[in-house]
């Protein structure tokens, strides 16, 4: 997963200046790879803490100004091997904190698993909304009933919920 960020320096940005450089993460060295590079000046250097702020980032998830660098490039360095957050999603062990859904594959997989009789199913599809019996995703609402998804909001969902899957991430494996 791609994770950018233009870190600036403060005390310019203070002065009417944007100083900074965009960054891929992870950096091998958050020091040397960042923060040596945006001329934090003079004796600064040595306490880097309130130096700098993340002014602009492209990441699939929200990354706060005075966000931690090294715990955010230690996150970056866990998420490396996921191209989007619905490969982080996946990777959980606990989807529930994320706010998502828990979503199926609108198979016949699916009603044999989750139901044990036809006539639960027919009970939870006829009060549930099945939108299209060709939508790819299904998943039971607080009521217990079927709800069917599209690809396309399948992703809006991830997408709305990012942060907390981030969070979930977070809590599982940095």
């Amino acid at each position: 997963m791609e994770i950018k960020v233009f870190v600036s320096n403060l005390a310019k940005y203070n002065e009417g200046e944007l100083n900074g450089q965009w960054t891929s993460l992870p950096v091998e060295d958050v020091n040397r790879d960042i923060l040596d590079k945006i001329d934090l000046g003079g004796d600064s250097k040595k306490g880097y803490a309130h130096d700098w702020f993340v002014s602009d980032y492209e990441a699939p998830f929200k990354i706060e100004e005075y966000e931690d660098l090294y715990a955010l490039n230690e996150l970056a360095e866990a998420l490396k091997d996921y191209d989007t957050i619905e490969d982080v999603y996946n990777a959980l062990d606990d989807r529930e904190a994320t706010g998502c859904e828990e979503v199926y594959d609108f198979d016949d997989e699916f009603f044999d698993t989750m139901f044990s009789s036809k006539q639960e199913v027919a009970r939870a599809v006829f009060f549930g909304d099945i939108h299209n019996w060709l939508d790819p995703y299904i998943f039971l609402n607080g009521y217990g009933n079927c709800e069917s998804m599209t690809e396309y909001d399948y992703q809006e969902m991830l997408k709305d919920n990012a942060d907390e899957i981030i969070e979930a991430f977070k809590n599982e494996n940095v």
